[in-house]
């Protein structure tokens, strides 16, 4: 618990792991795995290795009860029971049919940008509100105006930030959760407290979601705008029905986690390019070729962005580098035990592998894991790339993949390149570092970065 409220589970792990070997007892019932052969064995699909309670703590709170949600419920059957009904509005072929919400929100950030431009700015954070206006726009048809306001609306980044606080912390030890905020009566005292308010966010959250939802239903009966609602909507009005108590659940969800993922990605993609300018300079000659041989729309597409090689191998080698996660995916030992990497782990045992583990394997990656090298995407053979690809934690593995990775996917495949076409993107401070806090997603702070428009630096 004490590594977890230090913010650096993810270091303290990486140095485990490099100090004692493949397993590693981290708790007194944890246990952290870095052989990559055994990420078959815990989160395959059809795995017995359920989730472990910590993920309880992040149901949906409401005035009724918790909503488990596709993410926080525990059993596989219950995860399958929850996500049937509405799995389909994530698949990348419905969501593509969004894109042109997705573009909406690019519009006002170019021009917000174009009105910062040579300025030393704050980039994670605007790259944060653009994730948030997106991911608002694609559930409810309605950006919320993180962009245009230039703030934190509600102060729904910072609730949702404190409960992670809390999740992370406390969810090492979930069974003491009912005697702290999981307590009603600490709950409603905790309300009157700022600071502790901020913790205990859940119910917040969940009623933020709920106002969108009441908001949006005006709406759409005025526009009848295509949103990710109106599909669980459609869904609910077939055969296949979810509950309203469960579609506030998925709302939740997407609000909960829908722009933190994106944003911590958006920030590793421009950081480790902008630390890297060989890396970058290359990038943008394969985006200007391109867009130069009219292969780019003035927005660009998903599918445009498919068909750059070196984009999508700078894609996945930024999230390996930073993957978003930086806790142990934590199962749970079936009742008749297993052996995991050579040791027998009693029933009961939380086991799990931390992402910035398996990104870091150098037998699967090589020696030189800890450099940003988009190349190593391109020039393994096809079974070195499948192995990369199975340690490729960046969105989790198995069943319980990430339902939001291809939401994320489509915004770095469609504003990175939109924004390296139309900007110099260059660090404000080459020398300087980051500063990471690792309570479950690993969020950064300090990309300052000044953008030029490239008209203005003899491109067209």
């Amino acid at each position: 618990m004490l590594t977890t409220y230090s913010g650096h589970q993810f270091e303290k792990h990486l140095a485990y792991h490099e100090k004692y070997g493949p397993v590693v007892r981290v708790g007194p019932k944890h246990v952290s795995i870095s052989d990559s052969d055994q990420i078959s064995v815990i989160y395959n699909i059809t795995s017995k290795f359920n989730k472990s309670n910590f993920y309880t703590l992040f149901h949906a709170k409401s005035p009724n009860g918790n909503i488990p949600t596709v993410f926080s419920i525990t059993d596989s059957q219950g995860h399958r029971d929850l996500k049937r009904p509405v799995g389909a509005a994530f698949a990348m072929s419905a969501l593509l049919d969004l894109e042109s919400l997705a573009d909406e929100c690019t519009t006002i950030l170019q021009r917000k940008l174009d009105g910062l431009e040579g300025q030393n700015i704050d980039f994670g954070t605007w790259l944060h509100w653009y994730a948030f206006d997106v991911i608002m726009y694609l559930t409810f048809s309605n950006s919320m105006g993180f962009m245009e306001r230039e703030q934190d609306v509600q102060g729904i980044i910072s609730a949702i930030e404190g409960r992670l606080f809390y999740n992370s912390i406390i969810g090492q030890v979930p069974s003491v959760h009912k005697f702290l905020l999981g307590n009603r009566f600490i709950s409603k005292l905790a309300d009157m407290i700022p600071t502790l308010a901020r913790l205990n966010s859940s119910q917040y959250i969940v009623n933020f979601a709920g106002q969108q939802l009441s908001r949006r239903q005006t709406a759409a009966a005025e526009h009848g705008k295509k949103d990710i609602v109106a599909r669980f909507k459609r869904i609910k009005e077939g055969e296949q029905v979810i509950t309203d108590k469960e579609l506030l659940g998925h709302a939740a969800s997407n609000v909960f986690a829908g722009s933190d993922t994106t944003a911590i990605s958006l920030r590793a993609m421009f950081y480790y390019l902008c630390k890297n300018p060989h890396t970058y300079k290359k990038l943008v000659d394969e985006i200007l070729d391109f867009d130069a041989r009219g292969e780019l729309s003035e927005y660009i597409t998903y599918g445009e962005a498919q068909r750059m090689p070196y984009f999508q191998a700078c894609v996945r080698e930024a999230l390996r580098m930073h993957p978003a996660v930086g806790q142990l995916l934590e199962r749970i030992v079936p009742v008749e035990g297993a052996t995991v990497s050579g040791h027998y782990l009693p029933g009961g045992t939380i086991v799990g592998m931390n992402p910035w583990v398996a990104a870091r394997d150098k037998n699967v990656y090589g020696a030189d894991v800890d450099l940003f090298r988009p190349e190593r995407w391109i020039e393994a053979d096809e079974k070195t790339v499948k192995l990369m690809d199975r340690n490729w934690l960046a969105f989790g593995a198995g069943a319980r993949t990430c339902m939001g990775k291809n939401i994320s996917l489509m915004e770095m495949s469609k504003l990175v390149p939109q924004l390296l076409r139309r900007y110099h993107v260059e660090l404000a401070d080459q020398q300087a570092e980051w500063t990471l806090h690792d309570y479950w997603f690993v969020r950064q702070e300090g990309l300052r970065c000044v953008l030029t428009r490239h008209t203005k630096m003899g491109h067209t």
